[in-house]
């Protein structure tokens, strides 16, 4: 393995996050971006920093020619992409179903499912086209994949579709590529702090927010260490799915 990550929004948030845990183990960085081209400018130089290659390429995950183009760029640049980590993805604000516009629904469905599904497509191309080489897929789903959360219909849905994408590409891609998925739940990030919009703290058994090391934890796991699971969403909430009660602080 040559210990090449490609990660989808990686110029911010979740993202950013995952890129620097990844250079800090010494992994080269495949750096996708949306629209945020400054701030992803601005986590490469972070990497840089660190010592490690960094490769910054922008495409918008809704058009399938131009995610293949960034892929492609990415593994030409690299000789190999041996790791994807599927993060770009929309929250919009809370929308009543009455005023879910078709504008709306389809941009939280083509960018949260289409989109992971053509980088997915596209990843996997290229490791198979290595003789012998295996692969790993790391899907970012949510936990608002088993939850219906007021006024995200489409979210749900999107995150809903993405853990059935997991299974489906997961058996599709067997023997030489895992495919699995990371549900996040409440996580707290240090450079967007929202702590109003992730409501109490005692609502989760844990007793705490998540945190961006959670998250890398779990893909981390899924990317290196879990050489014989697929097909699987791991929740990362602190037991927040299984809490029943709604406490108060």
């Amino acid at each position: 393995m040559s210990n090449v990550v490609f990660i989808t929004g990686a110029a911010r948030r979740i993202g950013r996050a995952l890129a620097l845990r990844f250079a800090e183990r010494g992994w080269s960085i495949a750096l996708h971006y949306g629209a945020s081209a400054e701030r992803a400018r601005a986590t490469a130089a972070e990497i840089e920093a660190l010592g490690v290659p960094v490769f910054v390429v922008g495409a918008d995950v809704r058009r399938r020619e131009e995610i293949r183009g960034a892929v492609a760029a990415a593994r030409d640049h690299f000789g190999a992409i041996d790791v994807l980590v599927n993060n770009a993805g929309i929250y919009p604000p809370a929308t009543p179903l009455v005023d879910v516009s078709e504008e709306l629904w389809r941009s939280v469905i083509e960018t949260n499912l289409y989109g992971e599904f053509f980088t997915a497509q596209a990843v996997a191309e290229t490791m198979l086209a290595r003789e012998g080489a295996e692969g790993r897929i790391v899907n970012i789903s949510s936990l608002g994949a088993y939850q219906i959360w007021k006024d995200r219909v489409a979210y749900n849905v999107s995150k809903a579709a993405v853990v059935q994408m997991t299974r489906a590409l997961a058996r599709a891609l067997a023997p030489r590529i895992s495919v699995n998925s990371v549900a996040p739940g409440a996580i707290e990030l240090p450079d967007d702090p929202s702590p109003g919009a992730l409501g109490g703290r005692m609502r989760i058994p844990m007793r705490r927010y998540g945190s961006v090391d959670d998250i890398f934890r779990a893909v981390w796991f899924f990317a290196v260490e879990a050489t014989y699971i697929t097909g699987q969403t791991l929740l990362v909430d602190g037991g927040l799915n299984i809490a029943q009660e709604t406490l108060q602080e």
